[in-house]
């Protein structure tokens, strides 16, 4: 009988169980860095074991992680909450066979960049685990780093100047939306969905100076053998930038459904919507332009049928997907 080898790991993080009881996400080392394991907290503890600490143990074939002896690193940890972070190391940033920056260390391994528009380069960096929540966006990579600094490189002389903040970890041109399906089609064993981003406020410029929501950035779609999705259901999701002109993102995993951020209903197969007006515009008859109004979690809608007056600001409307002209939009069926 072969005896399990010991393996090295990092306590990164603490999380919780359904009944409350806390465990410690173990990260490996090195070459075993996109394995992890979560343990009991006060199985570690007995053990001399805490966040932040660097440990061994051995991974028997279908059986748990067991034999943990705390190990000494001189690496400087700071614990923050329930997160643990490794200060101040050197690394080289490169990019991997699949095009994402990552540094390269020794004792962690390849650590993925979490800003993934700077220079390659020699870098001073704080690694942590990588969260549950965040790993489909770092594309299952147990670690990632924040940059300190520039150092010993022609990056030195770089000037970098920081813009705003991203907004729902905007990595490889993904990201964790919510939306709802308005029409599905059933191709052999596929289903594709149809879907509207709730959450998407992608703004163009006008010529008369005013802003309006770019629609083809709110519409996605969503394949599956394994789901099956009603019409109306809201859900979270990892969406993918595409180029197609007409549908800006694609669904590229079903996370978790939500509630309802819309009132409505289904009338012969079309979803009916409740939604607040928040801001109305009259027609323009020198641009052949309807009147119009602005929803929170559906842009724009049309006023095809001039139901509303310019005083409805704040008033509810009834919304349903029509054709008007050749595109389908959002339109006003009923004032309520």
């Amino acid at each position: 009988m072969s005896v399990a080898l010991d393996k090295y790991f990092f306590a990164g993080y603490r999380g919780y169980y359904t009944g409350g009881e806390t465990f410690l996400e173990i990260i490996g080392l090195g070459a075993i860095n996109n394995q992890s394991f979560t343990v009991r907290e006060s199985k570690l503890k007995e053990r001399g074991i805490k966040l932040g600490d660097f440990l061994s143990a051995s991974v028997p074939i279908g059986k748990p992680v067991e034999n943990f002896n705390k190990m000494n690193y001189k690496f400087k940890v700071d614990v923050d909450g329930n997160t643990a972070t490794i200060e101040d190391q050197e690394a080289d940033l490169e990019k991997n066979e699949d095009g994402v920056l990552v540094f390269r260390t020794k004792t962690f391994g390849p650590v993925r960049s979490i800003k993934q528009n700077i220079p390659v380069g020699k870098y001073r960096i704080n690694i942590r685990a990588t969260r549950t929540s965040e790993e489909d966006l770092f594309n299952g990579m147990k670690y990632c780093a924040d940059v300190k600094e520039p150092i010993n490189s022609p990056l030195s002389d770089v000037v970098v100047g920081t813009g705003f903040g991203m907004c729902n970890l905007n990595i490889s041109n993904k990201k964790k939306m919510n939306a709802f399906v308005y029409s599905s089609i059933p191709k052999g064993e596929d289903t594709t969905y149809f879907l509207w981003i709730c959450d998407i406020h992608q703004l163009v410029n006008t010529k008369k100076g005013t802003f309006q929501f770019a629609e083809s950035f709110r519409k996605s779609v969503f394949s599956s053998k394994t789901h099956q999705l009603a019409l109306g259901h809201f859900f979270e999701g990892i969406f993918k930038e595409t180029s197609n002109e007409k549908s800006k993102w694609q669904c590229v995993k079903y996370m978790k459904p939500i509630d309802p951020l819309l009132k409505g209903e289904v009338v012969s197969n079309c979803v009916v919507l409740k939604t607040k007006i928040e801001r109305y515009e009259p027609g323009d008859g020198v641009r052949n332009r309807l009147p119009q109004v602005y929803s929170k979690h559906l842009g724009k809608i049309i006023d095809n049928k001039e139901k509303l007056s310019e005083n409805c600001n704040g008033r509810e409307i009834k919304t349903q997907l029509c054709k008007v002209g050749d595109q389908f939009r959002w339109v006003v069926i009923e004032l309520l």
